[in-house]
């Protein structure tokens, strides 16, 4: 039986009805042009969750926006949505906008574009005015993986300003070369005990770039923080050297350090002394967080071992002492009358 005619035309051209325009998307779109910054600040912010890649070219005009608060929305947003046509303008801002709000977050947004053509201007950024726009960049640099910046890193080290030299030596170890290895090593004897517990840190996430011998140097450090670390480091390549710091380190007091010491033993823990050091710290923890990390790591050396939870055993009663006779009492021995006197 054949389709009429008709039908098989209507069919033919058949086109499928457009979706229903979304209330909320239009309303954010038509947002952007608010006369009030803080209402295209919503309207961007609103994109951001509503997304659409159409979207990402009325959000770019924004990106010249005279509010500061709205550029930054609006750099953001088009980072996090990977809108790679954005990238050239978001560079022009890292340079050159007045704000360093809108700096900082141009530099922050590099990161999720992945644009190689960034690292020439986040290098520049070291060097910003503003702190801020500099700890952004030198962070962005590591998630980038960038090689070019590790001579401009190694010189922001010779500065004096901390918090620098710390976002510096993370992004060395994000970076993960052996030039970035060498540069870490020479902190290893910094003053600042700050520094050398990034160093170390850094170094655990490229154990083939420096010696377990560098490493274990770091285990006589006046710092136990610095101790850990390099016990830590030393863990990741497969040596237990550090066990005996790790070990230590159970009964500190600051709550993160007992969980890294916890996580190093797990990994290189011995039957000997980090099993009965896990079960021992585990029964007196008070933190849940911290009991809960032992109690995995505890489980953990357990399996590898392959030790089962048993009863713990009773505690032996103290032996009775024999009951010792009572010495027996003997009644006071009554006194004889004495005579009476004769008159």
């Amino acid at each position: 039986m054949h389709l009429p005619i008709l039908l098989i035309a209507s069919l033919l051209n058949f086109q499928p009805a457009a979706a229903a325009e979304d209330p909320a998307y239009s309303a954010a779109i038509d947002g952007l042009q608010a006369s009030e910054p803080m209402a295209r600040r919503k309207a961007v912010e609103d994109l951001a969750r509503l997304w659409r890649p159409e979207a990402a070219k009325p959000l770019m005009k924004l990106l010249s926006d005279e509010n500061i608060f709205v550029r930054a929305a609006a750099v953001d947003t088009l980072a996090i949505r990977h809108a790679q046509e954005a990238a050239p303008k978001i560079l022009e801002l890292l340079r050159k906008d007045p704000a360093a709000q809108v700096r900082q977050q141009s530099a922050v947004s590099l990161a999720y574009l992945s644009d190689a053509s960034a690292e020439e201007a986040l290098i520049g950024a070291l060097s910003d005015e503003a702190p801020a726009v500099r700890y952004a960049a030198t962070r962005t640099l590591g998630a980038l993986r960038s090689q070019k910046a590790v001579p401009a890193l190694a010189e922001a080290l010779k500065g004096t300003d901390a918090p620098m030299r710390l976002s510096a030596a993370a992004a060395l170890g994000q970076i993960r070369s052996p030039q970035a290895a060498e540069v870490l090593r020479l902190l290893l004897n910094d003053p600042d005990q700050a520094l050398r517990r990034e160093a170390l840190k850094s170094l655990g996430q490229m154990p083939s770039s420096v010696s377990t011998e560098t490493l274990k140097k770091s285990l006589a450090d006046a710092d136990p923080g610095t101790r850990l670390q390099a016990a830590i480091a030393l863990a990741k390549a497969g040596d237990a050297s550090g066990e005996a710091a790790a070990v230590s380190m159970l009964s500190s007091s600051e709550d993160n350090l007992r969980m890294q010491a916890a996580n190093c033993l797990g990994l290189i823990g011995s039957k000997s002394k980090a099993l009965p050091a896990l079960a021992a710290a585990e029964a007196v923890e008070k933190n849940p967080a911290v009991k809960q990390n032992l109690s995995a790591n505890l489980a953990q050396l357990k399996a590898r071992f392959g030790v089962t939870d048993t009863p713990a055993p009773a505690a032996e009663a103290a032996p009775e002492k024999p009951a010792s006779a009572k010495p027996s009492v003997k009644p006071p021995a009554k006194k004889k009358a004495s005579p009476a006197k004769k008159p």
